[in-house]
């Protein structure tokens, strides 16, 4: 049985979706895997699903074309369910405002530098719990 039900992944980078996904499944991290590559697409999505559906842990990218990581967050907080979900920025950034500001907010429950690894997602379920 998977750790989590469902699970959401936004991020423009195809190779790391790839790699992702495979470790979580590798893992058993997850029942269902949702990707989106930009965070309007999320948006959409999250405002259609029903509480019940909606994703236990969300890995956010910062840095993406459309909607940026920030301006999802902007966005998430005006719907009252960021609290209903984990969020981790999955990122390879190394700018410290970055993390400063994920560390500021009350929905972000961590900063996770890329790539995803089987350690990671431990964390991610050690944090769950």
């Amino acid at each position: 049985m998977a750790t989590f039900k469902n699970i959401c992944i936004i991020d423009d980078d195809e190779l790391f979706l790839l790699v992702s996904k495979a470790i979580m499944k590798d893992e058993n991290f997850a029942e269902h895997i949702h990707n989106f590559e930009d965070g309007g697409e999320a948006l959409r999505y999250l405002k259609s699903v029903e509480n019940v559906m909606l994703p236990e842990v969300l890995f956010l990218d910062i840095n993406m074309p459309m909607m940026d990581g920030w301006e999802f967050m902007e966005a998430l907080e005006g719907l009252d369910i960021g609290d209903k979900m984990k969020i981790y920025i999955t990122s390879s950034s190394i700018n410290p405002l970055d993390l400063e500001k994920a560390e500021k907010s009350p929905f972000i429950k961590g900063f996770i530098s890329k790539p995803i690894s089987p350690d990671k997602l431990k964390k991610v379920v050690e944090d769950s719990v």
